[in-house]
């Protein structure tokens, strides 16, 4: 079987960390995986590449949160010539499966459906305002043959959600549970390398500076951390896009705030890195601000449980149905500073409660997140779609 999965991002995330993760289990099923990305500046082309997945770039326009008509316009533009440059794939690459990744651009379906081929089409957050979101659905209620959502609470973020549920195969991304997983023999080391005191209470956040994951807020949290406990440090990991200059400028703004007397900063940037799962044993807590409309289920929650960290996260998107709080760490409101301060210096202030919420978290992530588990739900939608066929174009 040939799948064909179309991601309009450049930059890596959620869903080129699935591609990713699922590679080689897939493989082991029969599934072969080529991913479409745009054609434009990012590093996601590269981490793919390197990591064995076949990757063809094109032209590829997307749908983007501006007010600027000129970028609207161009991806109006260039809507029929990228569903012909995907038509050519389909048939060049005899592609079986065409998988979406996201809501908003339908190139991929109309391509699958001009071509009488069946489309999984993947939810994977709550960002689409609701009148985007409305007419979005219209699409993948027409177009898809067969829905992945990231969770129930995700699909039931959108409208019409009730109707889809006889072709729906709900998932949890994918965690390799081998490589994320308690190393404590790293703790010093790392800390070492950031110039932190192993002593010292390290919060960490992993996901790209983008106005979704709400590092303003985690910023603004951390400052009330910092009253509790001056000692704390916070560890961000992420790569910072052109498309968002301005907030990441926004976010380091507050960050220089923080700098102590001596202008030490108690914020370290470590950027795009793909050793997260040596960087998660430095932390004492990873705290994930996302602001609503935003995540599905993020990644890095799940890759934090499997290594024994606990995650404080806001409500937003399915978070509930990984994190359950008070059992493997909390779960508070988002753009909510005071909150996200009092859960993490609460669990920073009670070691023995933080071990065993890791141990729990650690439990869950093998049982619930693993690649094989994952990678059999894939291969259960794919065979979904399969038999129901392409249905009508």
């Amino acid at each position: 079987m040939r799948v064909l999965y179309v991601i309009h991002g450049p930059v890596f995330g959620g869903a080129h960390n699935q591609a990713l993760r699922l590679r080689a289990p897939l493989e082991a099923r029969g599934v072969e995986t080529i991913v479409v990305l745009p054609s434009e500046p990012g590093n996601a082309v590269d981490r793919l590449r390197r990591g064995g997945v076949r990757v063809v770039t094109i032209p590829l326009h997307r749908v983007r949160a501006t007010v600027d008509p000129r970028v609207h316009l161009r991806t109006v533009a260039g809507l029929i010539p990228e569903v012909h440059g995907l038509r050519r794939l389909i048939r060049e690459r005899e592609v079986d499966v065409v998988q979406i990744g996201g809501l908003v651009n339908p190139h991929g379906a109309i391509a699958a459906r001009r071509e009488g081929v069946p489309v999984v089409w993947q939810l994977l957050d709550t960002r689409a305002p609701p009148p985007v979101a409305f007419g979005a659905m219209l699409a993948v209620r027409a177009l898809a043959t067969v829905i992945m959502p990231t969770g129930s609470r995700v699909l039931a973020a959108f409208p019409g959600a009730e109707r889809l549920r006889g072709r729906t195969v709900p998932f949890i991304p994918p965690v390799d549970t081998d490589a994320f997983r308690p190393r404590p023999e790293l703790r010093a080391t790392l800390r070492a390398d950031w110039g932190i005191p192993d002593g010292a209470p390290v919060v960490g956040s992993i996901g790209n500076l983008n106005p979704q994951k709400g590092y303003e807020t985690l910023v603004r949290a951390f400052a009330r951390v910092r009253e509790r406990m001056p000692d704390a440090r916070l560890v961000i990991v992420g790569s910072e896009h052109g498309s968002h200059a301005g907030y990441a400028r926004r976010v380091r703004a507050l960050v220089d705030a923080l700098a102590t007397a001596e202008g030490a900063s108690p914020v370290t940037f470590l950027g795009p890195r793909t050793d997260v799962d040596r960087l998660l044993a430095g932390f004492d807590v990873l705290a994930l601000a996302s602001v609503p409309r935003s995540e599905g289920i993020p990644t890095a929650a799940l890759e934090a449980m499997a290594s024994a960290v606990p995650v404080v996260a806001t409500d937003v998107g399915g978070v509930r149905e990984v994190v359950e709080d008070g059992v493997t760490g909390s779960v508070v409101p988002a753009l909510d500073p005071r909150s996200l301060a009092a859960a993490v210096v609460e669990l920073l202030s009670e070691p023995s409660r933080r071990s065993e919420m890791a141990v729990e978290s650690r439990r869950r992530a093998e049982e619930r997140f693993s690649l094989d588990r994952c990678a059999e739900t894939h291969l259960r939608a794919y065979r979904m779609a399969l038999s129901r066929g392409a249905g009508r174009r």
